[in-house]
């Protein structure tokens, strides 16, 4: 139909950019992952790195100040392996996105090559996620647990923009920022997909292996049960990974409009 000689312009028969979200992503990592489980191999070896932690700082660290000091130390450097393992799992995730397998070896060669942007950036994430929380846990209600979440939200792609976006490790928080502003939809199934990987999925699967686990004395002692734990958070970080690499990519280069 025309008006004034001019065809009408359609509105509103496409959505922004901003509110688009490709579900297809959550179905094909899937089947990325199981054609490249090399994926998850960097956040099983942060996950190993991790149990020697807590056991190397646990035996005979004692209470009072020395424990707390030597307890806060060895969370730290386990918050900063675990981010470090789960970048390098991005950048072999983006490589699978692209090519459809994850040549490792040149995954190890960025991350060598971006390792102290990517240290930077981790420290940002979770320095942000832990302000929130002490900032949080003075608002009475929902502050303790609504602000960690607001600052996942923002900070989702701190680390794939120091991995795969060539950001400095200092700007990553800020470009996440940006990313998240700039496609609200995506960024939250995304992190809602992190949260409930890292904290639902785990409990719910060693749950589900506790009667076998406890079953047999030797499957029971605490390392076995850490070393399994470990392993299943690492096939999470793998799935993670894919479906951030790939949301990383299709916010940062699709039209805002």
């Amino acid at each position: 139909m025309r008006v004034c000689g001019f065809a009408r312009r359609r509105t509103l028969t496409v959505p922004s950019a901003a509110w688009r979200v490709d579900p297809t992503i959550y179905l094909r990592a899937f089947v990325l992952l199981a054609r490249n489980p090399q994926i998850a191999l960097p956040p099983l070896l942060a996950g190993v790195i991790e149990i020697f932690l807590s056991q190397l700082f646990g035996i005979g660290s004692g209470g009072g100040l020395l424990g707390s000091i030597n307890t806060s130390i060895g969370g730290l450097f386990a918050q900063l392996i675990s981010s470090f393992g789960l970048a390098a799992a991005i950048v072999v995730a983006h490589g699978a996105w692209r090519r459809g397998r994850a040549p490792f070896d040149d995954a190890i060669e960025q991350e060598r090559r971006r390792g102290g942007d990517i240290l930077f950036a981790a420290f940002g994430f979770g320095f942000v996620v832990y302000l929130a929380g002490l900032v949080g846990s003075y608002i009475p209600l929902v502050g303790s647990l609504g602000l960690p979440l607001v600052a996942y939200f923002f900070m989702i792609y701190t680390l794939p923009a120091a991995a795969i976006g060539g950001v400095p490790g200092g700007a990553a928080p800020n470009a996440s920022l940006e990313r998240a502003r700039q496609a609200p939809l995506a960024t939250l199934v995304v992190t809602a997909v992190y949260i409930a990987a890292f904290v639902f999925v785990p409990t719910l699967v060693v749950n589900a292996l506790t009667p076998v686990l406890f079953s047999n004395t030797f499957l029971a002692s605490g390392i076995v049960v850490s070393l399994i734990v470990a392993l299943i958070k690492a096939v999470v970080s793998g799935y993670v990974a894919l479906v951030l690499a790939k949301t990383y990519d299709d916010v940062s280069f699709r039209p805002r409009w």
